[in-house]
């Protein structure tokens, strides 16, 4: 999940906060700013959050020389829900359902994070807690149960300390003894560290291992080599909080994902209202643990794409941008092609139309059967163009208006604004267009319908015939 612009203000923001534990120095504070804001000037957006956040607690702690800058926030939380551990004990026990009522309490306590929040009271918590008996589970809570009765080897990825000892109450629910828990290999916002895993008594329960990075996230390839040997291993894995989200829903593998819906990016990507408490299976139609796959069965390697640039247009939110470039007709912006990629566009111009291959960004978990927009059954992913593919890579064909430098000027967009672009190609009626056609269950849908359904809520006059 690449970095939104949204998410420059929580960023500048933890840099203030930072910059504050770390001394009350009023100069201090501005020269951490001022340098952060230079080290954002110069960041690339393709990282996830977490990456981004790791690089500016880092150079703020070089700067500040504090190794732990929200240490006495994290005790405050740690002794805070330590002190009602055997009151919330006492109310799982006496829950109709014990495991659900352990569930409801880990995800309620995702709510202590100070990356998202700052200034959380003691009360915010308490008024999470005491709602969350009642709170509805969005997502997969009945795959969460049904996997959960079935795994023998359990990596449990902790987010927050405070919240960790929520995460302890829900462990023992489980069954400790098939479960690994993983924190932070360093202190991080408020994130939980072995020093929190021990406060909580997690060391004496179960296997306690640091992930051995920096970041408010699971960056594999930050990751010590026993982390991702218990990862490996592991037949069902547990992440709390969003920045293990923003990290890991994009990994080809299998978790669940246990958190509180806290921003409108994380509610973008994953369907859910924010302040929804989910429960997130990242591969819906595989059962079990993946099959792993042997290198000599010649599946290829995983390989990385870099955006090559990025959509500008009107479209701000998903439910107001049309469907397809057909029902996007005179919706213009740009596509800019970042500067050393704009060698390439020589002889583009010569083009009338052209594809674009974008990331679709905010397009959330893996879903084989989906709803598609023309229709009201559901069908295969693959037989749709929906965006919540294992490969979120989408496809438009735009008319290409003119080439000026690294700028496209193009017509029909239905993309996003901040659309990360992976490739541009031409249009060419020699090779694409194919006469005699069938169109599956599309054939079905009546164009009026389609038209109504492809226009979303884009509230411009569709261009007609009679106009």
């Amino acid at each position: 999940m690449i970095t939104s612009l949204e998410c420059v203000p929580c960023l500048i923001r933890q840099a203030i906060d930072a910059s504050r534990f770390s001394s009350s120095d009023y100069d201090f504070q501005e020269r951490v700013l001022r340098e952060m804001l230079k080290k954002l000037s110069e960041t690339e957006f393709s990282l996830t959050p977490p990456e981004i956040a790791g690089e500016i607690h880092r150079k703020l702690r070089e700067l500040s020389g504090n190794s732990d800058p929200y240490k006495s926030v994290k005790n405050s939380f740690n002794n805070l829900i330590l002190s009602m551990t055997e009151k919330l004990k006492e109310k799982i026990n006496r829950a109709d359902d014990p495991l659900l009522a352990a569930m409801r309490l880990a995800i309620a306590g995702n709510v202590i994070d100070s990356g998202v929040k700052s200034g959380l009271t003691e009360d915010e918590v308490l008024k999470s807690i005491e709602s969350s008996y009642s709170e509805e589970l969005a997502g997969d809570a009945g795959d969460f149960i049904h996997e959960l009765s079935l795994a023998k080897k359990i990596l449990y990825i902790a987010d927050n300390a405070g919240e960790i000892i929520f995460d302890r109450l829900l462990i023992e629910q489980i069954g400790p003894e098939r479960v690994t828990l993983a924190v932070r290999g360093f202190p991080v916002i408020n994130d939980a560290t072995i020093d929190d895993a021990r406060i909580a008594g997690l060391d004496k329960l179960v296997t306690v291992i640091e992930n051995g990075s920096d970041a408010p996230g699971t960056i594999l390839a930050e990751c010590n080599d026993e982390f991702k040997r218990h990862f490996d291993e592991a037949d069902m894995i547990i992440a709390k909080g969003q920045g293990n989200y923003e990290t890991l829903c994009d990994e080809n593998r299998k978790f669940f994902f246990l958190l509180k819906v806290k921003c409108h990016i994380i509610s973008d990507h994953t369907g859910f209202p924010v302040g929804t408490h989910a429960i997130i299976n990242s591969l819906p139609g595989i059962k079990g643990k993946q099959p792993a796959v042997k290198k000599s069965d010649a599946v290829p390697s995983p390989f990385t794409c870099r955006p090559i640039g990025i959509i500008h247009s009107e479209h701000k939110n998903s439910s107001e941008t049309p469907i397809q470039p057909i029902y996007a007709e005179e919706c213009g912006g740009y596509a800019e092609i970042f500067p050393e990629y704009a060698d390439g566009l020589k002889d583009l111009d010569g083009f009338s139309h052209i594809y674009i291959l974008f990331q679709l960004h905010k397009s959330g978990p893996v879903k084989l059967h989906v709803k598609p927009f023309l229709d009201t059954e559901i069908r295969g992913l693959f037989s749709t163009r929906a965006p919540s593919r294992p490969n979120p890579i989408g496809m438009s064909i735009v008319k290409l208006i003119s080439v000026e430098g690294n700028r496209l000027y193009i017509d029909g967009i239905d993309m996003l604004d901040g659309t990360p672009i992976v490739d541009i190609k031409p249009y060419s009626a020699r090779f694409d267009k194919i006469e005699n056609t069938r169109n599956g269950w599309q054939d079905s849908v009546e164009e009026a319908d389609a038209q109504k359904r492809g226009r979303r809520d884009y509230n411009k006059l569709i261009k007609t015939n009679e106009s």
